[in-house]
């Protein structure tokens, strides 16, 4: 096609894409025709595309596999690793693993109903949060507006005119002071040109100290309470703030695993298609072995829910794995291109680093699988006073040494270079702190953590960086094109996997641990060894097909779907009959009464809303195109001005949103509430991928962070002998992680282009 393209900074250039061709947008906008065909030109979300990429979309698909890595072909793995919520993604599981490993009832449909009501007015404003800092912008009154708009509610509803009104009205007050609010804190920030922290600021203080005086004039205290009980109220409640209660379901646990297990099929064959060469017709053998294997893994699966028994649970266990290798392997031949070689061939070395990396995973998780033995799993006592009084000295000193040796490391380069007096000083200076630091790190860890905690933390970090380094090596295997290497690595991984969950099985006593997570390691292990199959025996793509892409993503939402359609029948249901429920009442202990609130449904449509604005339209592209260089964008005609507003606009009218499910929901509300809740919506967007700088960011990623954090707040409460206060610690440390994690993610990304 024919490109014009319009330089503006760097080498980043936004164009439209009429479907003629590539043509620049005129000076003074785009035209009729080019907005209805327009399409931003991302190849990573927020991340507009240089001239060499514009130009690689006519380029063939084979110079495009075997020339320029920037414009090569990524498969869906490589897609997802370098997308802007990958960092909140992998929070969220680690968060939940990790709560659900120490918390008592964390994980039960009960807590998680509780954390996803917790997390849907962080979601709904995060969402907003997150587009603000696409666009380049902070809003600092978003908290304030939450709990001010909440506050009006019940104020207006209670007191206006003396008797108060109808909450309808009161609502819509709400929704339009905030929005006029948002409008304002745009309009400021374009008229003056000042940053919008400091319009903001000056707007979150305007906004409390005015919720504060009503609240003492009108209701002579600092909170309004019986909102729920005003005229109007019980009949917003229904479609505002409604509450479903768990029902009898006695089909629920099989429809839910239906469910998941069709969806996940349905989501691995679609990552399939977008990874693999099509066959020119199916081979009916191949489809024939996935049937067979699709009858054993039925009859194992069904067998091992019918019995009891190790025995029986291992060797139909054993069955229905081995079939559902069978299913992918055979579904994989029979459907897709296979590769022209045999199992001894190799096509390349094997370089250095798989064999190193190898061989530190092997070690990692030998030790993974005896370090058990050296501690005792019942012993509470701190590490620090557990150890003998002689060696104490020894570890602070070994300590002390390394914090030298690694400061040492760092600024020796430097000094070699050129030898002074100055950088002698500065060396031992900074190598004597060093070493007091971690000295004193080291010995106030041991002191805080037991012999217990390092016996679990121990096992956790040698296992997963064991089983992370095979999965490293195996990667750079395949990179060598060495494929016979990469699939020893792969039965490797998979093999370790399944010798830490027997051994988590043998030694755990907590009955999660030696059923859930050993299921959920054999699991992995199955799906591990099944892909290790599979990429040794198909021959990838390296180049884009659009139908089979296309058909890839629909498939995964397909999948996604059905799986979680199968949690939400899990969690809002119940297989209690009314026999059980009345034994435990007689037995004096509580019959489960699971709650799924209607914020959490807000909480998805904002989301999805604001995921499809960003992604599939035109205000999406304006979005990330304001955030990335606002005279730029304003150049190709993207009215830049009220794109901002507009943004500013959605906080407001989404802090009103929330504002009202907060009221509606709990009936009693602060003056001040809200207030410190800014900080947690900017989290929440940075978790989730969004720059401080703006132009690059995810809805999505948002609303994993606004979990993240609401997972946190219930989590630390459901463990025992643990502080509740600890979260904000927790909370920090998960924000420095992410904001590492998102920019060598971003840092990637750009690489690959």
């Amino acid at each position: 096609p024919l490109l014009h393209p319009l330089a503006l900074s760097g080498s980043e250039i936004y164009l439209w894409f009429p479907w003629a061709g590539v043509l620049a947008t005129p000076p003074n906008g785009p035209t009729k025709e080019s907005r209805h065909h327009t399409r931003s030109t991302r190849g990573i979300r927020g991340t507009p595309m240089s001239l060499t990429e514009v130009a690689a979309t006519a380029v063939p698909k084979a110079s495009a596999a075997e020339g320029d890595e920037r414009i090569a072909h990524r498969g869906p793995m490589r897609r997802w690793l370098i997308s802007p919520e990958i960092g909140a993604l992998i929070g969220a599981v680690v968060v939940w693993a990790f709560l659900w490993g120490n918390g008592q009832t964390f994980g039960t449909a009960g807590t998680t109903l509780n954390w996803l009501d917790v997390a849907a007015p962080y979601g709904v404003m995060a969402t907003a949060i997150a587009l603000l800092m696409i666009g380049g912008e902070f809003d600092l009154s978003s908290g304030i507006m939450t709990g001010g708009s909440a506050m009006m509610i019940g104020l207006i509803s209670r007191f206006f005119m003396g008797q108060g009104v109808h909450i309808g009205w009161a609502i819509l007050v709400a929704f339009a002071g905030a929005g006029a609010i948002g409008w304002f804190n745009g309009y400021m920030v374009n008229k003056t040109g000042l940053p919008s922290f400091i319009i903001t600021l000056a707007s979150f203080f305007v906004a409390r100290g005015l919720m504060l005086v009503l609240s003492k004039r009108l209701a002579q205290k600092v909170y309004v309470d019986q909102i729920k009980d005003q005229r109007g109220a019980k009949g917003f409640r229904q479609w505002i703030a409604h509450e479903w209660l768990a029902k009898e379901f006695p089909a629920r646990d099989k429809i839910f695993l239906i469910c998941v297990i069709v969806g996940a099929a349905v989501f691995i064959y679609g990552l399939c298609e977008q990874s693999f060469i099509r066959r020119a017709s199916l081979s009916m053998s191949g489809l024939g072995l996935g049937a067979v294997g699709v009858a054993v893994a039925l009859f194992g699966f069904l067998s091992l829910h019918g019995t009891d028994g190790v025995s029986k649970n291992v060797m139909f266990g054993a069955l229905a794995a081995i079939g559902t290798i069978v299913t992918i392997v055979g579904v994989g031949v029979g459907r897709w291109k296979s590769r022209e070689r045999t199992f001894t061939e190799t096509s390349g070395g094997l370089p250095k680093e798989v064999v190193l990396r190898a061989s530190l995973g092997l070690l990692g998780i030998i030790l993974a699988c005896v370090i058990h033995f050296p501690f005792d799993r019942g012993e509470r006592r701190a590490v620090l006073t557990w150890v003998s009084p002689s060696i104490r000295p020894i570890i602070a000193v070994l300590a002390g040494v390394i914090g030298l040796g690694l400061t040492a490391r760092s600024m020796l380069p430097s000094l070699r270079e050129r030898v002074r007096a100055a950088g002698v000083l500065k060396l031992v200076f900074f190598g004597l702190y060093g070493s007091l630091v971690l000295g004193a790190l080291t010995i106030s860890a041991l002191q805080l953590t037991t012999v217990q905690a390092l016996r679990a933390i121990g096992m956790l970090l040698l296992g997963t960086g064991g089983v992370a380094l095979l999965l490293l090596a195996r990667s750079q295997a395949a990179k060598a094109h060495n494929t016979s290497m990469q699939l020893v690595l792969g039965v490797i991984a998979a093999a370790s996997l399944v010798l830490m969950g027997l051994v988590i099985r043998v030694d755990s006593t907590a009955s999660r641990f030696r059923t859930q997570l050993t299921a959920a390691m054999i699991v992995g292990a199955t799906l591990l060894l099944a892909n290790s199959l599979l990429e040794f025996l198909m021959e990838k793509r390296a180049y884009g097909n659009p139908g089979a892409d296309r058909t890839g993503r629909r498939l995964q939402v397909i999948g996604a779907v059905l799986a979680v359609l199968g949690v939400i029948i899990r969690l809002i249901f119940t297989n209690f009959t009314d026999a059980h429920a009345a034994a435990l009442r007689a037995a004096g202990k509580p019959v489960p009464q699971n709650v799924l609130r209607e914020t959490v449904v807000w909480w998805l449509i904002v989301a999805a809303v604001g995921a499809y604005v960003l992604g599939k339209t035109k205000w999406g592209n304006w979005i990330f195109a304001v955030g990335g260089n606002k005279d730029a964008s304003r150049a190709i005609g993207v009215p830049a001005n009220r794109v901002k507003i507009g943004l500013f606009v959605v906080v407001g009218l989404c802090a009103a949103l929330s504002g009202t499910l907060v009221a509606l929901r709990y009936g009693t509300v602060q003056a001040d509430q809200g207030t410190g809740l800014e900080f947690e919506f900017i989290i929440a967007a940075v978790v989730g991928g969004c720059l401080m700088t703006g132009g690059y960011g995810s809805v999505i990623g948002a609303s994993l962070g606004a979990a993240i954090l609401a997972m946190s707040t219930t989590g630390f409460q459901t463990v025992k002998g643990w502080n509740s206060d600890a979260r904000y610690a927790f909370l920090g440390g998960v924000l420095l992680v992410a904001v590492l994690v998102n920019n060598y993610i971003r840092k990637k990304a750009q690489e690959a282009r």
